[in-house]
């Protein structure tokens, strides 16, 4: 082999070598890139207004799971599932969508719940914010969950000060999914009539910027010495699922639910009936909670 084409080789191996560690280094993001494309592109909203069918069954309940920031694909499927198995057992009529053309005063005046199912990202024109937030101060009632207060940065302020009052800053990665212990404060809320002092189970553990207890009702927090909450610890007062009102109407979030497998669990899908169960029952409010915080 002559030097020339031994440098060749050479840099061509150096070149592969290099290629391999960028690749190794930035593996997430590019698994990212290809599997949720939407995180990097301007947000795609829907303005033409939809038509909803003249029947809407006796319990009408609107499910949005519209993406524009991180997408979970298996665990909106599963959500999305268990939500029209407990619907059918309960006598009510989900309508899902992901489409928020729907978000008009008329149409959300029509829906008893609004389930925000790992909604993210910017979804909503600046007439359908409006129409969410005379929703909710008119007496509506929104249950959240998981990624629907997952997101970085929100440009609408109303959401993250009012609807959620928690900032999401992170979660756990290295030690991704991990068992903890979450602790039932308040047990007067249907929601948690069942659950067990220290609930033991596995998920993807939201940290928060900082705690929203002073302006919610908190029912379940998490014991951060039963598991690694790596970059973001808050320490004693880590909240993970409360409710709150907002002018006449009540906002319940969990950040419980990240893994498809959590929509299977007895417990945690006793604990999602009761809640739409609650949110479906207007006049539902535990005697002991500062429900106008």
């Amino acid at each position: 082999m002559t030097r020339t084409r031994q440098i060749t080789l050479t840099v061509g191996v150096a070149m592969l070598l290099v290629v391999a560690f960028l690749v190794a280094q930035n593996w997430a993001l590019l698994r990212a890139v290809v599997n949720q494309p939407q995180m990097f592109r301007e947000p795609v909203l829907d303005h033409k207004p939809v038509t909803l069918r003249e029947e809407m069954g006796a319990v009408p309940i609107l499910s949005f799971s519209k993406t524009n920031w991180y997408r979970h694909h298996d665990s909106i499927v599963a959500a999305t599932n268990m939500l029209d198995e407990l619907a059918e057992a309960n006598g009510w009529t989900i309508y899902h969508t992901e489409n928020g053309g729907v978000f008009t005063a008329a149409n959300l005046a029509r829906f008893r719940l609004l389930i925000l199912n790992h909604k993210s990202g910017t979804v909503w024109t600046a007439e359908q914010r409006q129409a969410v937030r005379r929703y909710v101060e008119g007496g509506g009632t929104i249950l959240a969950y998981h990624a629907a207060g997952g997101d970085n940065t929100y440009a609408w302020d109303w959401y993250i000060n009012e609807l959620l009052r928690a900032q999401f800053v992170d979660h756990p990665m290295t030690k991704h999914i991990q068992q903890a212990t979450l602790v039932v404060e308040d047990h007067t809320h249907p929601a948690t009539q069942h659950l067990p002092a220290a609930w033991v189970r596995s998920d993807e553990w939201y940290n928060f910027v900082a705690s929203p207890r002073d302006r919610v009702n908190v029912l379940i927090s998490i014991d951060e010495s039963t598991y690694d909450p790596e970059q973001s610890p808050m320490g004693d007062d880590h909240p993970m699922v409360w409710w709150h009102t907002v002018g006449a109407g009540r906002i319940f979030y969990s950040a419980l639910g990240h893994t498809p497998e959590t929509y299977q669990e007895p417990a945690f899908r006793q604990f999602m009936q009761a809640a739409i169960t609650w949110g479906l029952d207007r006049n539902a409010v535990p005697t002991n909670a500062t429900a106008n915080r």
